[in-house]
């Protein structure tokens, strides 16, 4: 009889625990140029894959149980293709994402993190990277506690002055310090370092337009100012400010200045359909991949490098309306 009762109670307890457990759930609609594509959930910290499904009728859907392996909250990326479209927080709740959103909503801390992210756009539209990073450290500190701040520490990683890394990271908690993704951007940040403006630019091959393999200092001219453009076909900002980096070629390309785009994560057929579309006057490198980052520690595109008439880096990371501002002073008559 009280083995029959043992039995019960476990029973009991074992359903009530599986009726504690948080669920968290994912509603996904997209386009038709997405159908039958595979759409994958990865985990932010390290990438790697949580969860699978395919689009279909432009509908997909993901529904997760917390477990050992998974606590909630937990910040994740939805890819489709290798690129991430959307972020997701996984916590209790159903959640909704629409092609035309970054971040779904109906969760507590989706909704709050689409309303940081919707902020930062607006700064980043600004061009100000000293705002951009000033808002995302205030915004980690104000989260360490919880799966916002992962997202926020690591955009502060990506571009933060290198010398200022190592006490971040000692004050940073070590579920964040000690992640893949972490270290990741720790490592760039050492090459940023390595190649900042005072240091001599470290050369790298690419191709050519026909396809053989091509120095990226056999396009600097001596003795000329340069401004190395790091950018993609596929990438809306790069090709939005190509005007004003033609005009900036043109007004000054006969006082000694020169313009090189380096194409990197991209296809050469991509990288020259976008210089015959654009009529791109200035020599570009073709498929580099993913070589700039790994020596310059940069993490987003466009990136703008200029360096003096004796290959020296005077600057990183600037718009091109401040290395106009440059220009006006290194090049005046």
């Amino acid at each position: 009889m009280k083995k029959t009762a043992s039995i019960i109670l476990c029973a009991a307890v074992s359903l009530a625990f599986a009726a504690c457990k948080k669920e968290s759930k994912i509603e996904m609609n997209f386009p038709e140029k997405y159908e039958g594509k595979t759409v994958e959930v990865m985990n932010f910290a390290d990438s790697t894959v949580l969860a699978t499904a395919v689009v279909t009728d432009g509908k997909a859907s993901f529904a997760s149980t917390e477990n050992d392996s998974v606590r909630f909250p937990l910040f994740t990326q939805i890819v489709i293709d290798g690129r991430i479209r959307a972020y997701y927080i996984m916590e209790e709740g159903t959640a909704q994402l629409c092609d035309s959103m970054s971040v779904p909503s109906g969760t507590p801390l989706n909704d709050r993190f689409s309303t940081m992210l919707s902020s930062l756009d607006s700064i980043e539209n600004l061009d100000d990277m000293t705002m951009y990073l000033d808002y995302v450290e205030k915004t980690y500190n104000e989260n360490k506690d919880n799966a916002i701040g992962e997202y926020f520490g690591i955009e502060w990683l990506k571009y933060a002055e290198p010398q200022r890394v190592d006490s971040f990271l000692n004050l940073a908690p070590a579920g964040f310090r000690d992640t893949r993704r972490a270290k990741h951007y720790e490592e760039f940040a050492r090459h940023r370092a390595q190649t900042a403006p005072g240091m001599k630019y470290t050369d790298f091959s690419g191709e050519n337009e026909r396809g053989k393999k091509m120095l990226f200092s056999s396009a600097i001219t001596p003795g000329h100012y340069t401004l190395v453009d790091f950018w993609a076909s596929w990438c809306p900002y790069c090709i939005k400010e190509l005007p004003e980096m033609q005009q900036l070629y043109a007004d000054y390309h006969d006082k000694g200045f020169d313009i090189v785009g380096v194409a990197v994560r991209d296809k050469t057929e991509d990288t020259e359909a976008m210089v015959k579309k654009h009529s791109i006057p200035w020599s570009v490198i073709y498929n580099t991949q993913r070589v700039p980052y790994d020596i310059y520690g940069f993490s987003g595109i466009p990136h703008h490098m200029l360096l003096d008439p004796e290959g020296v880096i005077v600057s990183r990371g600037e718009s091109v309306s401040q290395i106009r501002s440059r220009l006006e002073q290194l090049l005046k008559d």
